[in-house]
């Protein structure tokens, strides 16, 4: 059976509730540790276990979605019901009280979690479903991560637009406007968007959605040992993920406590950074439909690299110099949005072509789950490390305190981001043999 190509409105209106997810992306990953650990006073370190814990429970979900929204066919059930519990967990976590305690923390993170996984992963591969040509594939990545990309831009405007007075009153506007446009958006995509897996599960004869959950690990355990191609994307991603996560979590200290700036500079900068990324994306993507996608993923995080190399050399009140930072490394981190995820669509290609065999939800859980390990080592790793060496602690004597911020917001993702870069420079996925699976695919099917 021959896939179906969609009108540019269909991956619109597949694209928009990336918007919608992405508004909570700063404060759920950015500034809500350092709102619980710093501003309400819970502690950097317990703060960093609560997520650390959270996120690794968290990790446990991806797996079973990933297999139950393969084994029922259809994704538009589970991102419905996970944007639903999402939203719940939305609102009591960005609302909590004055002196919220560790295990409110935990429940309310969990739940939002929770339900960010039920919707996410089948979203994902939902994406991987509706296209299966090589460039399409890229631009449709390239619109969800864009809309995510224009999510979190909104979400750093609203702050400067609305003049919130306070972490609290701007972190609750957040929730409000996640809400609304979620339930807009969500309700389009389950309304006008078509789910080609529920469409065609009659006709499939083969599938791990026929065995139970334990089985389908299992298999999947042992078959993925013989996909080098998706085990060596998957750990370049990771790693290349915990070079993002550390400065993403440690953002807000390393302006706060390093560069000594406002919290107005700090919702530039955010800003500013995002916003570069959007730009860059339609780049990226043509760069990549000329040059192929992983080596553009290389040249985005070599641009990266050059630009942490100035941060150790930055002085208290270098807005200036720290925007021009932010402006390239945002830049990149468009390349790392749009780009391994198609990447992975088309692994995702070559598994069904190797094993014959439908789990792409399955395979994007374990891609969230990654990412979710990488974010959760990185808030489990630096505020401990940091809450030791006493950068909140007030006193006068930092400098061994922000030396280490230094060294885990620039020094360290320098060296992981190398070591990606060294793992897909020579991918050997390219057009040429994506076109030539999905042609086998189609042969086969047909």
């Amino acid at each position: 059976m021959r896939q179906a190509e969609y009108p540019t409105r269909i991956s619109v209106l597949y694209a928009l509730p990336a918007m919608a997810a992405a508004v909570p992306t700063i404060p759920a990953y950015v500034l809500l540790p350092s709102y619980y650990g710093d501003d309400l006073g819970l502690g950097l370190a317990i703060t960093g276990v609560v997520l650390l814990l959270v996120r690794m429970i968290d990790m446990l979900t991806d797996p079973v979605v990933g297999w139950l929204s393969d084994k029922t066919g259809n994704r538009k059930i589970w991102t419905g019901a996970g944007a639903v519990i999402a939203g719940i967990g939305l609102w009591y976590l960005f609302s909590p009280p004055a002196q919220p305690s560790a295990i409110y923390l935990l429940i309310w993170a969990s739940v939002l979690f929770l339900g960010w996984t039920m919707f996410q992963v089948p979203y994902l591969a939902w994406g991987a479903d509706l296209s299966g040509d090589y460039k399409k594939r890229t631009t449709l990545t390239a619109l969800r991560e864009g809309a995510g990309l224009i999510g979190i831009v909104l979400a750093g405007a609203i702050p400067v637009l609305i003049n919130a007075p306070d972490r609290a009153a701007e972190i609750q506007t957040l929730a409000t406007v996640t809400l609304t446009l979620g339930a807009v958006f969500v309700a389009l995509l389950i309304w006008k968007v078509p789910d080609p897996v529920a469409q065609h599960k009659r006709t499939s004869r083969s599938s791990f959605g026929r065995r139970n959950l334990w089985a389908t690990l299992r298999l999947g355990a042992r078959s993925l040992r013989d996909n080098g191609l998706f085990m060596r994307l998957l750990a370049a991603w990771m790693i290349n993920g915990l070079a993002a996560g550390l400065p993403a979590v440690c953002f807000p200290l390393f302006v706060r406590y390093y560069l000594e700036l406002d919290q107005d500079s700090e919702n530039i900068l955010i800003l500013l950074y995002f916003a570069a990324a959007i730009i860059a994306i339609p780049l990226w993507v043509v760069m990549a439909g000329r040059i192929g996608k992983h080596r553009v993923w290389c040249f985005a995080m070599v641009m990266a690299i050059v630009a942490f190399a100035f941060v150790p050399i930055l002085d208290a009140g270098d807005f200036a110099a720290f925007a021009v930072i932010c402006l390239v490394t945002g830049a990149a981190l468009g390349a790392d949005l749009a780009l391994p995820p198609a990447i992975q669509a088309d692994v995702d290609d070559w598994d069904r072509y190797r094993f014959g065999v439908r789990r792409t939800g399955l395979l994007f859980a374990l891609w969230n789950m990654t990412n979710k390990l990488a974010m959760a080592l990185a808030a489990g790793i630096a505020f401990p490390i940091l809450g030791a060496f006493g950068l909140t602690d007030g006193g006068d004597e930092k400098t061994g305190a922000l030396v280490v911020l230094v060294l885990i917001y620039a020094v360290i993702p320098i060296v992981l981001k190398a070591g990606a870069i060294g793992m897909m420079w020579r991918f050997p996925l390219d057009s040429t043999h994506q076109v030539a699976i999905r042609r086998r695919l189609s042969r086969r099917n047909d």
